[in-house]
């Protein structure tokens, strides 16, 4: 990578807050806060009861309401009205590049090869889903696998459905890493990672630019953000 990707990514670096890997309130699916009794987070336990089981998340970095990173992951989209800005979707692509060749190694040494890349469909029916793009841009080089559709199921906030997406194609064991701008209560990601399954994919976690966290939830929740938000983001940190 070169010496201009290299301060730019130190740059987005700095708007960037890098999860924690463990701890009795940390969620062992989402990185979010946990229960501490059952050590997962109440939106994975719904994710549980409406889907069956949940599919482990990497988020890339945690943020709050309001914050740069926020405002990147709103307005990159053109669905962002006045506010849209294509030099966002550029920010994007430098973390996520930058992620990608860090810790590929580490996320295959962990959840074992991946054949394809799969973004986790827009719910207002964009087409293709602008994150598309912002993977494209990467080069990354591991194929982008276009299969999933809305499927009649309703989605909403906290509420995933199994027949939420489709799937175009039958799997056939392909290992396909599901891949998110945001994941804020899972309900769709999840629902996608469902789908995948049912045809025939096997989907080892669903990696994500953002996880968001409201630390004003509980004090629980601002001590995890607060524990998170006082060391440096460090691409080629541990993230398993």
């Amino acid at each position: 990578m070169s010496s201009q990707n290299d301060a730019n990514s130190e740059d987005v670096a700095r708007y960037l807050v890098q999860p924690s890997t463990g701890g009795s309130d940390v969620c062992r699916y989402c990185r979010s806060w946990a229960n501490l009794a059952t050590g997962e987070c109440h939106n994975c336990r719904d994710v549980r009861a409406a889907l069956g089981e949940v599919w482990q998340v990497i988020p890339i970095s945690l943020y709050e309401k309001p914050s740069e990173l926020r405002d990147w992951l709103k307005f990159y989209k053109p669905s962002g009205g006045d506010e849209y800005d294509p030099a966002y979707g550029v920010k994007l692509t430098e973390i996520l590049s930058r992620f990608l060749n860090a810790q590929m190694s580490n996320i295959e040494a962990g959840w074992g090869p991946i054949d394809g890349v799969c973004v986790v469909p827009s719910t207002k029916g964009v087409v293709p889903h602008p994150l598309c793009g912002v993977y494209e841009r990467t080069n990354f080089g591991v194929p982008l696998v276009d299969v999933l559709v809305r499927g009649e199921g309703p989605l909403r906030h906290r509420f995933a459905h199994r027949d939420g997406f489709e799937c175009t194609s039958q799997g056939a064991g392909h290992r396909v890493l599901l891949l998110d701008d945001v994941y804020t209560t899972g309900a769709t990601a999840q629902s996608a990672a469902y789908a995948l399954k049912s045809a025939g994919y096997v989907v080892p976690g669903i990696l994500t630019i953002a996880r968001r966290i409201n630390p004003d939830f509980t004090p629980q929740v601002r001590s995890l953000w607060e524990r998170c938000s006082a060391d440096d983001f460090d691409f080629n940190g541990k993230f398993f």
